[in-house]
C-alpha cells in the first residue's frame, strides 16, 4: 500500500517533536527526503499559525511548497506564501454557552485569538487547577504566549462586534479533576461543537465542521490526492478525524486509547524518532 502513498500529513504536540519540543535532526533528514521520492507533506496542528510555522522553520521546509493546517482545521495554508483558507468560527452566543459550561464544572477558559489568548478562572476553580501541578502551573503559558486575564467573556463582546474571529475555546484544569468529568461536560456539549482531550488538563472546543480530517481531505484535493494516498501520524482526540479518513492513520505509542481504537498501525513514541522511522519504512519500500 505505501507504493501508493503521495501525501504525509503529521500532528506536532506528542507526535513530530519530542517532549522538548524540539524536531530532532534524524526527522529532518527523513522528512527532507520525502521530496525525492514525490511525497508531498504537510503539518497538521492544534496549534496556532505562529506555532506551526516555528516548527516548519525548525524542520526548514518553508520554502519546500508544502502545507500548514492549523487550528485543528480552521485555517490552512500554503507554503511559502501565506495564502489561508479559513473555516467557520464561534458566535457570542455559542461562546456563551460554552462560558457557562465551563464555570459549571469549574474550569479555566481560553479564548483563543490571533494575538492574543483571553484567560477566565474563578478563584475556587484556580486553586483546584493549582493543585498537584507544582512547578509547571499554568505550563501551557509558557511558550511566549501573550496572554490577558478577564473575568467574563462580556469582558470581550467587542472582539465579536468587531468581527474579530475568535479562533477556538480550550478549557483547563488539573489533569486529574478533568479526566474525572470529561464525560459529563462532553454529554453537555451542543451537537456542534465536538469537545477534543489534547493533552493532560487541556480539551478544546472547536465547531463539528471544523476539523483536521475534513482540513486535510481538501488539502489533499487541491493537489489531485485522494484520501487513500494519504498517511497520518498523531496522539490525541483532535487528531481522530484525520487518523480515521486516510488510507493509512498512523497512532504514535504514547498516544491516547481513544486514537489507537481507530488506527490502522502504530510507530514508536515522538521521542524515539517515531514518525521519521516510519516514514524510514515507506521510503525503502518504494526502492
Amino acid at each position: 500500500m505505501t507504493q501508493n502513498i503521495k501525501l504525509i500529513a503529521s500532528d506536532v504536540d506528542g507526535t513530530l517533536i519530542n517532549s522538548e519540543h524540539q524536531a530532532t535532526e534524524y526527522t529532518k533528514e527523513v522528512i527532507h527526503r520525502l521530496k525525492d521520492h514525490g511525497i508531498d507533506f504537510v503539518i497538521a496542528t492544534g496549534r496556532s499559525y505562529d506555532g506551526a510555522l516555528g516548527v516548519a522553520q525548525q524542520l526548514d521546509i518553508v520554502e519546500e511548497g508544502y502545507g500548514i493546517i492549523c487550528l485543528n482545521g480552521l485555517r490552512t495554508y500554503n507554503l511559502p506564501h501565506e495564502e489561508c483558507v479559513d473555516g467557520r468560527t464561534m458566535t457570542y452566543e455559542e461562546c456563551m454557552k460554552m462560558e457557562q459550561l465551563g464555570k459549571k464544572y469549574h474550569m479555566g477558559i481560553l479564548y483563543c485569538y490571533d494575538d492574543v489568548i483571553y484567560f477566565q478562572m474563578e478563584n475556587i476553580a484556580y486553586q483546584d487547577y493549582t493543585i498537584g501541578m507544582k512547578h509547571n502551573k499554568l505550563r501551557f503559558f509558557k511558550d511566549r504566549a501573550n496572554t490577558e486575564e478577564v473575568q467574563a467573556l462580556s469582558d470581550i463582546k467587542h472582539r465579536f462586534d468587531a468581527n474579530d474571529p475568535i479562533l477556538k475555546i480550550v478549557f483547563v484544569q488539573n489533569d486529574d479533576y478533568l479526566d474525572l468529568v470529561f464525560g459529563r461536560i462532553k454529554k453537555e456539549i451542543h451537537y456542534d461543537f465536538d469537545l477534543l482531550l489534547v493533552g493532560h488538563g487541556w480539551a478544546e472546543i472547536m465547531p463539528k465542521s471544523v476539523n483536521k480530517g475534513e482540513a486535510l481531505i481538501a488539502y489533499a484535493a487541491s493537489k489531485g490526492i485522494k484520501p487513500e494516498e494519504i498517511v497520518a501520524f498523531g496522539d490525541a482526540e483532535n487528531d481522530i478525524s484525520m487518523i480515521s479518513r486516510v488510507g493509512l492513520g498512523v497512532a504514535m505509542e504514547n498516544a491516547m486509547g481513544s486514537l489507537k481504537a481507530v488506527a490502522k498501525d502504530m510507530t514508536d513514541t515522538n521521542d524515539n524518532d517515531g514518525v521519521a522511522k516510519y516514514i524510514e519504512k515507506i521510503l525503502e519500500d518504494r526502492k
